[in-house]
């Protein structure tokens, strides 16, 4: 090759690294302020707050934002699990040679190499199993200006809330020092994405791929439907001059730029009559049970069963309530009850009885039936 040749080869080379860099940043995941901003507290979930340590005053919350569980507290450095130069008897005076969720070898999680948080056992204060999280489940933690993705990987006491791993505090610039270490105040936030699952839970890099794609999309989401319930024990004819939360929700479901009114007027019923086209339902404007059920049904069709959780399930649940026009208990997970309303609904509507709701069941309730 001349040096002529060779000079162009390498200055090609050249302008590729930027291109690459720049390709990069933009799958990355959203900023530490993107993500404060997005989790604003929509809904609360828990019965009350927690304290950050034993006998402070409560002020944590555990909040609901979009599909996103999350909260506000403190970082106490969790050094259970495996013994390392880090985290043993000798550096951790409350050192415990467990954690509640095992890596897929069966040993516990290793404080000092995973980055994981630490969830409140279940109480009267919040049951994180009523919000789809469990362990394994992948979590954006923000501190300053950094953002570390973690799984969840240990359960803590029942009053208090605010703890990560030994790997997690050193991700996010806190000493990690399991004596010494954490750091103080409501300067740490959790959000937890229900649903979303690091596979296997030791897996880090995969934690962080799809932690990233889940802070995307949960920055990128609108409020309009985050910050309106859908959640309901029965769901309501409505119609032109219809006033009230469940109008609301509809409005929600049914799209558009503008904040739901509450108020059932032209431009709902024209929105109505739409969505009624589209499915193949009759375009009379009205919202009843086979048009609730087409709205809250819509989206993605996940294979769900038996001891299935998260957002999936929610909607499954709130698309059976309307469907068979009966109560069945929306907290995202496939439980007992759950299959039989699953298993009802195949009955009635003559599809294969077997309690999974799969490909066949969801076009089933997406088309309102």
């Amino acid at each position: 090759m001349s040096f002529a040749c060779l000079a162009l080869a390498l200055a090609g080379m050249a302008l590729l690294v930027p291109l690459r860099d720049s390709q990069a940043e933009e799958l990355a995941g959203p900023t530490a302020d993107q993500l404060r901003a997005r989790a604003s507290c929509e809904s609360q979930l828990s019965n009350g707050k927690y304290a950050h340590d034993s006998g402070g005053s409560r002020t944590a919350a555990v909040c609901r934002s979009g599909d996103a569980v999350h909260w506000t507290a403190d970082l106490d450095i969790d050094c259970d699990g495996q013994r390392t130069t880090q985290c043993n008897e000798n550096t951790d005076p409350s050192f415990q040679p467990d954690t509640s969720w095992h890596q897929s070898d069966g040993k516990p999680l290793n404080s000092a190499g995973l980055p994981f948080i630490v969830v409140p056992l279940p109480s009267s204060i919040w049951d994180y199993r009523t919000a789809g999280v469990g362990g394994a489940i992948v979590a954006a933690v923000v501190y300053q200006d950094k953002v570390a993705y973690a799984v969840v990987g240990d359960q803590g006491p029942t009053g208090i809330i605010g703890e990560g791993s030994y790997k997690l505090a050193q991700q996010l610039g806190i000493n990690p020092n399991p004596a010494s270490g954490g750091v103080d105040g409501a300067v740490v936030t959790y959000i937890l994405f229900p649903g979303v699952t690091s596979a296997p839970i030791e897996n880090a890099a995969d934690a962080v791929s799809k932690g990233e794609a889940a802070a995307n999309a949960f920055v990128n989401s609108t409020q309009t439907c985050a910050s309106t319930n859908l959640d309901f024990t029965a769901y309501p004819t409505i119609q032109s001059g219809s006033t009230g939360a469940a109008v609301k929700a509809a409005q929600c479901l049914l799209g558009g730029t503008n904040e739901p009114s509450g108020v059932f007027d032209t431009a709902t019923t024209d929105a109505t009559k739409a969505f009624q086209t589209k499915v193949g339902l009759s375009a009379d404007g009205v919202v009843g049970a086979k048009t609730w059920t087409a709205l809250l049904a819509a989206g993605t069709q996940p294979t769900l069963r038996l001891n299935s959780a998260g957002p999936d399930v929610r909607r499954l649940q709130r698309t059976l309530t309307a469907a068979l026009t009966r109560t069945v208990t929306i907290d995202g997970q496939f439980g007992p009850q759950t299959e039989t309303a699953a298993k009802d609904y195949q009955t009635t509507r003559q599809l294969v009885v077997d309690g999974v709701v799969g490909p066949v069941t969801w076009t089933a309730l997406q088309s309102g039936k």
